[in-house]
């Protein structure tokens, strides 16, 4: 039986992963919203699992902060499962570092603050610093619970410092030193926050359709392809993590 998946889309909200995650519940009855709609909160009332996209958090913050984020707070705290993606889990989190000590630094804290953890990130370990091309993404080794691995595509993301001992740490960036959370999960009063710095949601399949921007980016893409084209427990593993069939 399909569920009612709410998505956000406003300004901020990348094109390829919103894309993807359409795909990825192409069995449910999915929503895209608005910040006006969030603001309004009616949407959220019908939301089994609420979803913050990779993209951009600063538009984020300047559309949602106040009634929208105060909102989202209390979908989550009445029983509603925020799944938050790249740029939806830095914001998500109680304070952000990105790209710190850089000119392009955005740190500071969070007014939703879901989860007691710093979002850190871009992770110049695994791929360039991100700059918006297909220059700083790569697919990344990730290491879940029981000890398997998974690859998937990452651009951008955060790893988390958690502070809060009721957060749990559901898998690890396998190639990072000290190897660091790479999704992370708490519940929030009745609901509960996922937030992954992974783009578990991008299949292999999917990576064709990423929009063609640059010169080289198809041979670029061919190169992610051949990376992540292992059979990897990736889409599984989201859905065991917010809890839905197919």
């Amino acid at each position: 039986m399909g569920q009612n998946i709410v998505i956000y889309q406003d300004e901020g909200v990348g094109e390829f992963g919103l894309k993807c995650l359409q795909k990825f519940f192409k069995n449910h009855d999915v929503w895209l919203a608005t910040a006006e709609a969030i603001i309004d909160g009616r949407v959220l009332d019908m939301a089994d699992i609420f979803v913050m996209p990779g993209g951009a958090d600063l538009p984020y913050c300047k559309k949602l902060n106040g009634t929208g984020n105060q909102n989202i707070r209390s979908y989550v705290e009445g029983g509603g499962t925020y799944l938050g993606i790249c740029a939806g889990a830095y914001y998500a989190c109680k304070a952000l570092e990105f790209h710190a000590g850089r000119p392009d630094e955005i740190s500071g804290p969070r007014e939703l603050a879901l989860i007691d953890a710093v979002a850190y990130g871009s992770l110049p370990e695994l791929a360039p610093y991100y700059d918006l091309t297909l220059n700083s993404a790569t697919i990344a080794e990730i290491t879940l619970e029981d000890g398997t691995t998974a690859r998937s595509f990452y651009h951008g993301g955060p790893a988390f410092k958690v502070a809060d001992g009721n957060t749990h740490i559901l898998a690890t960036y396998a190639a990072l030193e000290n190897n660091p959370a790479a999704i992370i999960a708490t519940s929030v009063e009745e609901g509960r926050a996922v937030l992954t710095g992974v783009h578990l949601e991008v299949s292999v399949e999917d990576l064709p359709s990423y929009p063609l921007k640059e010169i080289g980016d198809d041979e670029r893409l061919k190169a992610l392809a051949a990376a992540m084209h292992q059979p990897s427990p990736s889409h599984n593993y989201l859905r065991q993590l917010i809890g839905i069939q197919n």
